[in-house]
């Protein structure tokens, strides 16, 4: 893959629940890669977080890498397990991103305080 994106402000996964959380934050999913269905619809995916604010926020992992979705389960997993979604809207052509996705309150990694 070659697409950059990290000229957007970053933040690891706990940060990044703690953001989705909070009161006016919306979830965003980019297609960085379709699925193919030949390939049991792996593709790649990008989350994002925009706050009320309008600022958005890439999910990175521990190495401020990308965090990149590229398994139906493992999109599950963290759009329900970890975020807890109200609902997932999955893109699936390259480039399109689905908005409007809020995290609730709850989930497998809840929240402090």
């Amino acid at each position: 893959m070659s697409m950059k994106r990290r000229t957007l402000p970053v933040l690891l996964e706990r940060d990044f629940r703690k953001m989705a959380a909070t009161e006016g934050a919306t979830v965003e999913i980019e297609c960085v890669s379709a699925p193919d269905p030949e390939g049991r619809f792996s593709g790649e995916w990008l989350f994002h977080v925009v706050n009320a604010s309008g600022e958005r926020f890439m999910l990175v992992t521990a190495l401020a890498r990308e965090r990149i979705v590229s398994s139906p389960i493992g999109m599950f997993g963290l759009a329900f397990g970890k975020l807890n979604l109200d609902h997932l809207d999955v893109p699936s052509v390259v480039g399109d991103v689905r908005r409007s996705m809020r995290s609730r309150p709850g989930g497998s990694d809840p929240l402090d305080g």
